[in-house]
């Protein structure tokens, strides 16, 4: 396969990447294709085959998203990123739903943790790896993304009651 066939054989899992990271459709869009342009100048250093492909534009990807988020500190609609969740949240329900809503609540440095860790499944290992910061930093944030999740789903709960 050449390299365009694999990037549109994963440009939904891309797509879903970034727009969960960066929490609007503009900058998830800048991040695609700019990963896109890095991914085929340097194609030629892929080893493994069409079989590491996913695993190796998900890490160029996750770098270029790291960029806008430490080039860009701003707020985002959460619209954009809500209607796009059902696509990549554990389940369609109205419960996982509600979660993805309360993780694109978050700030710029917790969200990605958030994300790579539970919407991609990787180790609080890998994800300090892609983010380049120290388990400890994952472990920390980790924490207080859920500890503000559990905030924000009790703050909920009352204002139904």
């Amino acid at each position: 396969m050449d390299y365009f066939q694999l990037l549109r054989a994963h440009q939904g899992y891309l797509e879903r990447i970034a727009l969960a990271m960066l929490g609007n459709r503009p900058d998830a869009e800048d991040a695609l294709q700019e990963a896109a342009l890095a991914g085929y100048r340097h194609f030629d250093q892929l080893r493994g085959g069409e079989h590491a492909f996913g695993a190796w534009m998900r890490r160029i990807l996750i770098r270029q998203c790291r960029q806008i988020l430490e080039s860009r500190r701003r707020t985002f609609p959460v619209d954009d990123l809500v209607a796009y969740l059902p696509d990549t949240a554990p389940g369609p329900d109205a419960e996982s739903t509600a979660i993805w809503e309360m993780v694109a609540c978050l700030s710029d440095h917790l969200r990605p943790v958030v994300v790579l860790r539970y919407m991609l499944d990787l180790s609080q290992q890998e994800v300090a790896e892609e983010l380049g910061i120290p388990v400890g930093t994952v472990k920390s944030r980790l924490g207080k993304a859920l500890q503000l999740i559990r905030a924000m789903e009790e703050e909920g709960r009352r204002a139904v009651r």
